[in-house]
């Protein structure tokens, strides 16, 4: 095997503690030194050992042996038959979200795992958002691995709680580039294993996605694929150009759906889940190899919403918003005319169900069948007294402790106890109203969320 850069076309040995080409900082990819005839038998074999996950392709993965699986890969792709009438396309998704974690991701850190497990490791650090590294700390798991994960403040409190049952260290920090060179100066000063998403490991991964669609490829016009980092997009153009040179076959062009960059300010709530739509860690790379193969689409988290809430509604596929990424690409790209009327596409779908409360209300807001408007009022899910009192603090303050807002209260003429105000936090974030930011070193710190400046809002209307 060696490591060749895509975007300058460096070569080197292959060593699994190189992630990033040396010269100009582009994400690296695998080349195997393997015949023609040995590669396709790999492809064509493959789904006879579906059972095995992603290690069903283990000829075409830099391992030397079969990793274990926790049920990765070979997800079902299916029809969506009533939003396929309803925008003049067929449209048929590969539905990563009944991946382990509800995401592409396991198919990357299955095996970046065993990578880190053979070496000897025992101890792994990570940088990400949140998705990769619940990924990666279930499949730690597997083989024993400790895990120390780097990751942004202000990811959706759930997925803390995921960490945590997981029993892996979390340390926050301010922004997703600041985790990255965290994680990177703990690994270099400590010998540590990194793992992060721009490994050409966890890209080799992340390509058995194309590899498990071989038998229709032929068939698509084209692939619709969220782009964040651009990874995934990457990993699938990596995946086409190697079945087109194996195979022999024409491949589908690529459909590259990104957030819309075009605002002046994103609520913070948007961040929590278009983290991963923003961002462009490899774009140069990406324009690169999409040239002649591809068109980049924009999508606002309005389109984002309402595609979520009318897959829902009329297909039954609940994803997390950012999975329906790919679905409202491709209704703007037949409106301005990209796909044509009948073209055949397959949607990439990722990400397991918000467990936020706020996006769920927010994709609530969106009907698939008349204009976006409001559906819901805050007003039906009411509060205390005190509960308001605790909201407005929080909205003058911009952010406290609980320890904080008591004494407030107390100033206010509200005779309770400490306990009784962590009671009626932990009930704010139930609802969604509040959310907490993290720790100042002693205590948690708390916000207003925006479905709780909406209900301050309404209480003026």
């Amino acid at each position: 095997m060696q490591l060749l850069c895509p975007l300058c076309g460096s070569e080197y040995p292959f060593e699994i503690s190189v992630r990033l080409c040396p010269k100009c900082g582009s994400s690296l990819f695998v080349v195997y030194d393997i015949s023609l005839n040995e590669y396709k038998r790999i492809l064509m074999e493959a789904r006879s050992r579906w059972y095995l996950g992603i290690w069903s392709f283990h000829g075409v993965l830099p391992a030397r042996s079969i990793g274990k699986t926790l049920g990765e890969g070979w997800t079902p792709t299916i029809r969506l038959e009533h939003f396929s009438k309803a925008n003049g396309v067929e449209v048929f998704v590969k539905n990563e979200s009944r991946n382990p974690s509800g995401t592409f991701i396991d198919r990357g850190t299955a095996v970046d795992s065993y990578l880190a497990y053979s070496t000897g490791s025992k101890n792994v650090v990570s940088a990400s958002t949140g998705d990769y590294a619940i990924s990666l700390s279930m499949y730690a798991k597997v083989y024993g691995l400790s895990v120390t994960h780097y990751i942004p403040n202000f990811i959706e409190q759930w997925k803390k709680y995921m960490l945590m049952l997981l029993g892996d260290e979390i340390i926050s920090v301010d922004d997703y580039d600041k985790a990255i060179k965290k994680a990177l100066r703990m690994s270099n000063k400590n010998g540590l294993y990194l793992s992060i998403p721009l490994s050409p490991i966890v890209i080799d991964g992340y390509r058995t996605l194309v590899f498990e669609l071989i038998d229709v490829l032929s068939n698509v016009d084209w692939i619709a694929t969220p782009v964040g980092d651009g990874l995934l997009a990457t990993s699938i153009l990596k995946g086409l150009k190697e079945v087109e040179h194996v195979l022999g076959i024409e491949t589908p062009n690529i459909l590259a759906v990104k957030l819309s960059e075009e605002r002046d300010a994103m609520q913070e709530s948007s961040k929590l889940f278009l983290t991963e739509l923003r961002g462009g860690v490899v774009k140069s790379l990406l324009s690169k190899i999409m040239s002649g193969k591809g068109v980049f689409i924009d999508v606002d988290k309005e389109a984002i919403y309402l595609t979520a809430n009318e897959i829902a509604n009329t297909d039954g596929v609940v994803v997390d918003p950012v999975g329906a990424t790919s679905l409202a690409g491709i209704k703007i790209a037949k409106d301005l005319g990209v796909i044509g009327k009948g073209d055949k596409v397959l949607a990439i779908v990722s990400g397991s169900p918000s467990k936020d409360t706020y996006i769920l209300y927010k994709i609530l807001e969106y009907s698939s069948n008349r204009k976006p408007g409001k559906v819901l009022s805050v007003k039906e899910d009411s509060i205390s007294s005190i509960q308001e009192a605790i909201l407005k603090i929080l909205y003058e303050e911009k952010q406290c402790h609980a320890y904080g807002i008591w004494k407030k209260l107390r100033v206010q003429g509200y005779n309770i106890t400490l306990q009784t105000v962590h009671d009626h936090i932990k009930k704010l974030l139930n609802k969604g109203f509040i959310r907490e930011l993290g720790y100042d070193g002693r205590r948690r710190i708390y916000a207003v969320s925006e479905l709780g400046k909406e209900y301050l809002e309404s209480m003026h209307d």
